[in-house]
């Protein structure tokens, strides 16, 4: 039947010198997974996590691909690789990788096991970025290779090392291995050391906010912009602001790596004087209620 797409998931992955290992793989031993709902009572991580797949895979990628592990061995027996995908709106999926089935670890009971799957390598440059059709007459979550997946759109969230691209300071939004990533990137430290910035901090997992602000202070020598203020916080997640080092020093780093997120409100100029930047500052410290119901304390 002529096709009605200008390409497959399958010609986009295989054939392309991603992987040679994957390029020569039996067909008839690759399989199509589709992610969806929560994660199920009986798995072996849901003391840990019981909420959204997608969300697990967002938050806590390595307890993602813990729970990915655990396979029923009927679905396994004759299955070298794993083409995975995250169901979005409708019948659309969300490209997540290529991963290799080294065989089962150890039996879980009642005919699941816990195999060795890991990721593999020459695919990042489509991972996250590459959405498809699934099919509404299809919807069974695994599938044979050979049941062509129309690519609906390849888009654009950042580049191969999971930094995203700059586009203006309004637009910033970074979690904290983004944030480490971006204050050690060349382009990135470009913009940040050129400008100061009044930035807020919102911690997804209540809703609380900080508000800080950036600007030169002659007595520390601090000069260079957002990114002197950042990279303390790429570094400790807190910054030094009080109510934030109270908050990880009970619940540890991995609440910042998990809750913890940087935008910028309003950009300044590279010579903005004290009293201007702590002006503005205080103005959306007001505009927010950061003092009473978030982190500012003052």
């Amino acid at each position: 039947m002529e096709k009605n797409y200008i390409i497959s998931i399958q010609d986009l992955l295989k054939g392309r010198n991603r992987n040679a290992a994957f390029d020569k793989a039996n067909e008839k031993r690759i399989k199509l997974i589709r992610h969806s709902g929560n994660v199920m009572t009986n798995s072996i991580i849901y003391k840990d996590y019981d909420g959204p797949v997608y969300k697990l895979y967002l938050t806590n990628y390595e307890l993602f691909l813990k729970w990915q592990q655990e396979q029923a061995d009927s679905r396994m027996k004759d299955v070298d690789y794993l083409i995975v995908f995250l169901a979005e709106e409708g019948c659309e999926c969300r490209f997540i990788g290529v991963f290799r089935n080294y065989g089962p670890l150890k039996s879980t009971g009642k005919g699941v096991s816990v195999y060795d799957i890991r990721e593999e390598e020459g695919f990042k440059v489509l991972k996250d970025k590459v959405v498809i059709e699934w099919g509404k007459g299809t919807l069974s979550w695994m599938q044979n290779w050979t049941t062509e997946k129309e690519v609906k759109r390849i888009e654009q969230k950042g580049d191969i090392d999971g930094i995203p691209p700059f586009s203006r300071y309004e637009d910033v939004i970074l979690n904290l291995a983004q944030l480490r990533k971006v204050v050690e990137n060349k382009d990135w430290k470009s913009k940040l050391e050129s400008l100061n910035c009044v930035y807020l901090i919102l911690d997804k997992a209540t809703g609380k906010q900080y508000v800080g602000v950036t600007y030169k202070d002659v007595r520390l020598g601090v000069k260079n912009g957002i990114l002197s203020r950042w990279t303390e916080y790429a570094s400790t997640g807190h910054g030094n602001n009080k109510m934030l080092v109270d908050l990880l020093s009970k619940k540890g780093i991995d609440y910042a790596e998990k809750n913890f997120q940087w935008t910028i409100l309003e950009t300044l100029p590279l010579n903005v004087t004290p009293k201007v930047a702590i002006d503005r500052e205080t103005l959306y410290k007001e505009k927010f209620g950061t003092r009473e119901t978030g982190y500012n304390e003052n």
